[in-house]
């Protein structure tokens, strides 16, 4: 028999139902496909943001015990793949004056042989510097001071003064990439000579291609490392991008997968239906001899020229699809951003995941039809119902939920990485969904009574047409579920991370006003830093500023910042913490104890009370551990001190920057405009947070939205399954609804039978999709802590349940529409003669 012709014929016969059927598996590679390109334009989203907090990634290499390396011990790093530039650099603190202006500058000695170093720098006037002799100078600085191309330049050095002439004016902004506190730079061999530092180097600076790089390049790095070399991110780096981008790609390849799940639920639903129609044919193709194997290849055949046929339409769909969800956000994700690109892996996944998810999705009813009876060819249609789900699947589904429960235990003990728990969640909504037709008798019963004075004998039959075929619901339902429980579960683990983010960095950068440049080492002394304060608190708009240092340490033999400021009385802590808490953190910090990041804590096991091991300027310290704190600075391998109490154990230099917080209502510009001589004298930068704060703002809004429009997707895809799963059905009941038109049932009341049973299917979703969605919800939080290495705190957000729960019942009432609309308009006779 020829297999191919018993397809075609098939087809032809129902047009309508094998246009459903591609369309199903059409829509299901549409979602996979579009889905990729939308996780690709949150990425760089989230690049934006880590190059909006951060500036460009970078490394840097240093001397574990805090001196200076020698660059002829260096190894080579520039054959590192995603390394840009290996750039050593000296830094130091020195006094300037040009033009007769004197100021306190940070100068920065680069080598000059390395064009990859200087395509990082931006040269708004002149050139490069190239020989001693020569420097550069920030264009924030030269315009403060009114210096020129040409103008000469004196520094204090240790060989005394020395006298350079300015060939170029650098943008600040690129400087802050090589160097972010380098007001001045020269070349690396005057700036070794000056301080008599031939040889040797503070620092190498690695720049990197990207963050997601970064742990890589480290460990490869870490591996060609002489003895008392260390590598690590730069302190002056802040990584909260960094962290939240690990938590939020968990979420996006999770929600990619649950994306596969859901297209193949439709298409096994679809070819389920597909079976259930056709039931009677099948058993006429038992009467003419066909064998029971032949029955499967025939199954097997069919849905693998379904996927084909659904693959080769749908690619472009997800095609457009994508790129319209990528168009809003680029809307909603300010600035300019590079287009998102699929992998190269994407095309041939769509195009072969539909073929062979509809292939397998097609042995269900393969393996059906070989028990289907060839009595059932002289019987009638209703044969078909009746059905039952088998109680096999229910225990089987039992099983994989436990054996998913037991795996996410296992990543949440830190047993299994936390990229296990993508293929635990799935497995574990899958093993729920396969419990559903357990559930679904009590429960659709009971909407259906609570519905009753609105729906009447409509809700009756409705309610009847769902648990006459309980597999056929479940697997719509389980779409709905899907969906339901992606929003809900990715919704809340978004906004819980969103406002424990932004909450951080509002009290970290708890000014409007930064002045930042004066922390190089070798800058000066602390006297001086604080005559620099006295003169900021003496202006009459400013109401408290605080100074804030950073330094690189080891910490129990582990790279981490020190970071060492002033805890105001008047001014919140930079952490979230109780507020009866409050005065005993600050108590102990007076005292001398260190308030240490929590992912710090946990890598060397410390809890309060503790003694931690500090190597920071050459010393080593024992201090008590006062408190613990989640800080995304450094990625939370950071320990904060007093300044005060940290004056009694290091020199502390002056401050690297300075907070200044405005009186109410105090305009800032014309406080900028007059801390700009301050700024001058002292060689500072001003920066305004106000503008970053926005930007800031602006960026995780943004991100925040497009991640909601990548949520919406589950949406659309659940509403197409209901759709088709309703379309269908009115194609399974043409028959049934024709003879209820025919004892008096009213066009209205057939699309009303219709729309119950959306409803039904959107309430039974809702509420199978809250409990799965809150469950989905804990488990992200609990994997977070594993991801991160600190625990963001849980809040269950009630309004997201109303507005998924909504949304839900919302997308199924709209997809009740059309069938509704088919099942009302049936032709009566042709209606009842349908088989």
């Amino acid at each position: 028999m020829n297999l191919l012709h018993v397809i075609g014929r098939q087809w032809r016969q129902r047009p309508a139902r094998t246009v459903l059927s591609v369309l199903s598996v059409a829509i299901a590679v549409a979602a996979v496909f579009g889905v990729a390109l939308a996780q690709s334009s949150v990425r760089l989203g989230y690049r934006k943001l880590i190059q909006a907090v951060e500036g460009s990634p970078a490394l840097e290499v240093l001397s574990a015990s805090g001196g200076r390396i020698t660059l002829d011990e260096a190894p080579k790093f520039s054959d590192i793949p995603g390394v840009r530039a290996a750039v050593p650099i000296v830094t130091r603190g020195t006094l300037a004056r040009v033009k007769g202006k004197r100021f306190r500058a940070v100068l920065a000695g680069l080598p000059t042989d390395d064009e990859r170093i200087w395509q990082s720098l931006q040269i708004e006037e002149g050139r490069k510097c190239q020989a001693p002799g020569e420097a550069m100078i920030a264009k924030e600085v030269a315009d403060g001071l009114g210096a020129k191309l040409d103008d000469r330049l004196i520094i204090l050095t240790r060989r005394g003064p020395r006298s350079a002439r300015v060939v170029g004016i650098v943008s600040a902004a690129s400087l802050r990439e090589l160097d972010p506190a380098a007001t001045l730079v020269f070349p690396l061999s005057a700036a070794q000579e000056y301080f008599e530092l031939e040889g040797r180097a503070d620092r190498i600076r690695l720049l990197v291609e990207s963050s997601g790089e970064r742990e890589t390049i480290k460990s490869a790095v870490a591996e060609r490392l002489p003895a008392g070399w260390t590598v690590q991110a730069p302190v002056d780096q802040m990584e909260l991008a960094d962290s939240i981008l690990r938590s939020t790609e968990l979420g996006l390849r999770f929600a990619g997968a649950l994306t596969m799940a859901m297209a193949a639920f439709i298409i096994l639903n679809t070819l389920r239906m597909n079976f259930g129609e056709r039931r009677r044919d099948v058993a006429v193709l038992r009467v003419l001899g066909v064998t029971s194997k032949q029955l499967v290849r025939l199954h097997l055949m069919e849905g693998l020229c379904l996927g084909l046929i659904g693959a080769i339409v749908g690619v472009p769909l997800g095609l457009a699809f994508g790129r319209g969800l990528e168009e809003v956000m680029q809307q909603l994700i300010p600035g300019d951003a590079a287009r998102p690109e699929l992998s190269s892996w994407t095309l041939p996944t769509a195009l072969i995941a539909g073929p062979l998810v509809a292939c397998l999705a097609s042995l269900i009813p393969a393996l059906q039809s070989g028990r289907v009876s060839p009595v059932e060819a002289l019987g009638d249609t209703e044969v078909r119902r009746g059905e039952r789900f088998p109680l096999w699947a229910v225990v089987l589904g039992l099983f994989v939920w436990l054996v998913a429960a037991a795996l996410l235990l296992a990543v949440v003990f830190e047993r299994l990485s936390p990229e296990a728990a993508i293929p635990s969640g799935v497995l574990m909504l899958v093993g729920f969904i396969a419990m559903i037709p357990v559930l679904l008798g009590p429960i659709v019963r009971t909407i259906a009574r609570l519905l009753s004075p609105w729906a009447n004998v409509e809700g009756d039959f409705a309610a009847d047409q769902l648990l006459e075929r309980p597999t056929r619901s479940a697997l719509t339902t389980g779409v709905l579920v899907a969906a339901v429980s992606t929003s809900l579960g990715m919704g809340n683990a978004i906004l819980n991370n969103v406002n424990d983010v932004r909450d951080w960095y509002r009290r970290t950068m708890s000014g409007d006003i930064f002045l930042m440049g004066g922390a190089a080492e070798g800058a000066g002394e602390t006297g001086e830093g604080r005559a620099v304060k006295d003169a900021i608190l003496a202006q009459p708009g400013v109401q408290s500023v605080v100074e804030l240092r950073h330094f690189s340490t080891r910490a129990g033999g582990l790279p981490a910042g020190c970071i060492v400021r002033e805890f105001l009385p008047q001014v919140e802590l930079p952490w979230s913490v109780p507020p009866d808490e409050v005065p005993r953190v600050r108590a102990r910090l007076a005292a001398g104890d260190a308030a240490v990041g929590s992912v710090l804590a946990k890598k060397l096991k410390l809890q309060e009370g503790d003694s931690l091991r500090l190597e920071l300027q050459g010393r080593v310290l024992s201090v008590r551990v006062g408190a613990v704190v989640r800080d995304y600075t450094l990625g939370g391998l950071v320990v904060f001190l007093d300044q005060a109490a940290a004056a009694k154990l290091i020199s502390l230099g002056p401050a690297g920057v300075y907070i200044v917080e405005p009186k109410p209502d105090v305009p800032l510009a014309p406080l900028v405009h007059a801390l700009q001589p301050l700024a001058r004298e002292h060689g500072l930068v001003i920066r305004s947070f106000v503008d970053l704060r926005r930007q800031l703002d602006a960026l995780i809004d943004g991100i925040v939205g497009a991640l909601w429009g990548l949520v919406a997707v589950g949406f659309v895809i659940g509403g197409v399954a209901v759709a088709n799963t309703l379309t269908m059905s009115v194609l399974e009941q043409t028959r049934e609804l024709g003879l209820l038109r025919v004892i008096g049932m009213t066009r209205g009341q057939v699309r009303k039978l219709i729309f119950c049973e959306s409803v039904l299917l959107g309430t039974l979703g809702a509420l199978l999709g809250t409990v799965a969605g809150a469950t989905t919800a804990w488990v992200i939080h609990l994997c977070n802590e594993p991801l991160l290495g600190q625990s963001v705190p849980f809040e269950f957000h009630l309004w997201l349940v109303a507005l998924t729960a909504g949304g839900c019942l919302l997308i199924t009432v709209l997809a009740a529409w059309s069938p509704g609309r088919r099942a009302a308009r049936l032709n009566v006779l042709a209606a009842i003669a349908y088989e």
